[in-house]
């Protein structure tokens, strides 16, 4: 469900003072002084410079509770932890009841066992949307004035969201750290939900108002919300077939004669780039019309190309592939 969360912790200066003489440290060594206490864990104490200071707390769920599978039912051990750790911060935990959320991030795991499998489902994300409700594809970044593209990561961002899917182990593999045993042949669909969209769904949003607490976020409907308006709109549902198979799958359909032809001509102009591209030549309205036929019969529109090789064992691609999606508790 979640992986990493922020809060914020309003504090009273005199505390400050209080914490610094009964620790013996300098606020700015708090986390140097806790460091490898609370697993997963790392603080921050900062005065704005008005009055005003403030604690935050970024938190790996998974490493803090010591369980891979966190669901709304652990809200309670966390809750139970962070008190845990104000307290040994201010000597009391009066201010979770205050704490304001400024981060979390959804997560949802599946293993697939087969490396080249791994990396043929990140070629076909390559292919996805360039852009939706303001976030923007990203498949690499400038180093040197020169394009390097990402190897194992797709993402979609704006200051807001950002929804991304990644190989989890080979990314801990890219930066030298260990790999987890969850994590490992794990490709990791992932939604950060950050501080701007906390803000707007708790002040803006006049109909359903959200505060921005962690009890909040850590709702089953609402970890399913986020993916159905974000990744499943991204993604796409539908399993990923090879041409041929995508013929025969809509031959066998109850759909129209007329509409079978049609989205064929659909999935072979996705295939020559990218799933915008129908849009070149079609109406958007049309275009969502296909998207939507497709997903009813259970076709992803990326297409598995044809003469489709893997780049680290030349293995040809298999004519189908689940949607690692599938099993996601819409």
């Amino acid at each position: 469900m979640i992986h990493t969360f922020k809060l914020m912790f309003e504090l009273h200066y005199q505390e400050v003072q209080d914490m610094q003489r009964r620790l013996n440290i300098k606020y700015t060594e708090l986390n140097d002084y806790f460091e490898g206490v609370f697993p997963g864990v790392t603080m921050a104490i900062s005065n704005s410079g008005n009055g005003k200071w403030k604690l935050y707390m970024v938190a790996d769920a998974i490493q803090l509770l010591g369980k891979p599978d966190i669901t709304e039912a652990d809200y309670i051990s966390l809750k139970k932890e962070i008190r845990y750790i104000l307290w040994n911060i201010v000597g009391h935990s009066a201010y979770y009841k205050n704490q304001t959320l400024l981060r979390i991030d959804y997560r949802y795991d599946v293993p697939i066992a087969n490396i080249d499998t791994r990396m043929l489902f990140m070629d076909l994300y390559k292919k996805q949307t360039k852009s939706y409700r303001f976030q923007k594809k990203s498949l690499g970044k400038l180093k040197d004035g020169v394009f390097d593209p990402y190897k194992t990561t797709v993402y979609h961002s704006s200051q807001s969201i950002k929804s991304m899917v990644y190989l989890k182990q080979e990314e801990r593999e890219a930066k030298g750290e260990r790999v987890e045993y969850y994590e490992r042949n794990v490709i990791r669909f992932e939604i950060q939900i950050m501080e701007n969209h906390l803000y707007y769904m708790e002040r803006k949003n006049d109909k359903d108002p959200r505060p921005r607490k962690l009890s909040e976020y850590m709702k089953d409907d609402v970890y399913k919300e986020y993916f159905r308006k974000y990744m499943a709109q991204i993604y796409h549902l539908g399993d990923f077939y090879k041409i041929d198979e995508a013929r025969n799958r809509l031959k066998s359909s109850s759909l129209s004669s007329a509409n079978k032809i049609k989205l064929i001509e659909f999935l072979k102009q996705v295939s020559s780039h990218s799933v915008d591209t129908p849009l070149n030549k079609m109406a958007k309205g049309t275009y969502k019309k296909r998207l939507a036929l497709l997903q009813e019969v259970g076709i992803n529109p990326i297409l598995i190309p044809k003469n489709y090789t893997s780049k680290e064992t030349s293995q040809k691609a298999p004519p189908y592939l689940e949607n690692p999606l599938n099993e996601f508790p819409w």
